[in-house]
Formats: structure tokens, sequence, C-alpha cells
């Protein structure tokens, strides 16, 4: 085992992190910890909350970025691009109804693969025009499900067999 401190730095740096979030965080913090019950709490804790500090930013940020990248010359076919795709994958959904929108966000955010976390989740919302009241729950919400998968397939709890082995040993 690691020096505490240096645990729990380091399971914040992952989760804040774009390409890591909650999913490696999770990983990295309880494979340096005994797995009782108050180590996976607070490491399941303090994922989540790195894991969404960045959101609130980037929800913000990310629309007006786009916008002036549409007007750049190098990457203003690129930013027009993503906005028609993300608008001609999500369909109707983000025309009709914010609250299936947020939906879709949790849904998406939650399902612990690498590029469906907290970051692109609330590149798609910012792109979709979502409302924060409803981006930022469903964010939140996606965050704290995926960590809770992270954490029931790392302590084994949530036993996937001969599949699962490799996450447990």
């Amino acid at each position: 085992m690691t020096e505490p401190i240096m645990t729990y730095i380091w399971t914040f740096i992952l989760a804040v992190m774009p390409i890591s979030e909650i999913r490696g965080s999770i990983i990295y913090g309880l494979s340096q910890v005994d797995h009782n019950f108050l180590n996976i709490l607070f490491i399941y804790v303090l994922s989540v909350i790195a894991n969404f500090l960045p959101v609130p930013f980037i929800l913000l940020a990310f629309r007006p970025i786009i916008k002036w990248l549409k007007k750049t010359k190098l990457l203003g076919k690129f930013a027009t691009w993503l906005e028609a795709r993300t608008h001609r994958k999500a369909g109707d959904i983000s025309r009709k109804s914010s609250k299936a929108a947020a939906v879709a966000i949790y849904i998406f955010v939650s399902i612990p693969f690498p590029t469906t976390g907290a970051w692109t989740g609330s590149m798609i919302a910012g792109l979709l025009d979502m409302r924060a009241k409803y981006a930022l729950p469903a964010v939140l919400l996606g965050i704290m499900t995926s960590g809770a998968i992270m954490t029931l397939l790392v302590t084994g709890a949530l036993n996937l067999g001969s599949f699962g082995e490799w996450l447990t040993h």
C-alpha cells in the first residue's frame, strides 16, 4: 500500500482528467487501499466530487468555444461538422424535450466505457444547448452511477464470472 494522502491526491487527479475520469480513479484508488467500507466510500465520494468539478465549466465554455472555432479557417469546418453530427445523432430528442435529453445524457455518462464520461456528456449537453438545470443533475447522476458500477466491479461485489476475474485479481 502506498502513502494514503498520495493515493487520495492521485485518485482526485485521475477523476478530474478527461480520459481516465471516474473509471480510472476508482480502479487506481481501490487498488491502493484495503477494501473496508470507509476506504471504499471515501474513494467513491472523492472520485464523484473530483469528476464533477469540471462539468459546470465545460457546460459554460464549450458552446462559446465551438461558436468561435466555427469562425476560424483552421478548425471552422471541423466545428461545423461536430455540431451538425451531434444534432443529427441526437435526433429530435433534444428539440422536443429537455427532460428526455437529460435522461439520454444520464444514460450516456453512466455507462463506464471510454469516452462516455462526464467530459463528453457535458460537451454533448453544451452542443445541444441544454439548460444547466437539466444537464448538471443528469451528468452528476451519471457520474454517481458509473462510479457505483466501477466500485462494484473492482471490489468484486458485482461478479462477472470468468470475464470479470481480471478486475479483481
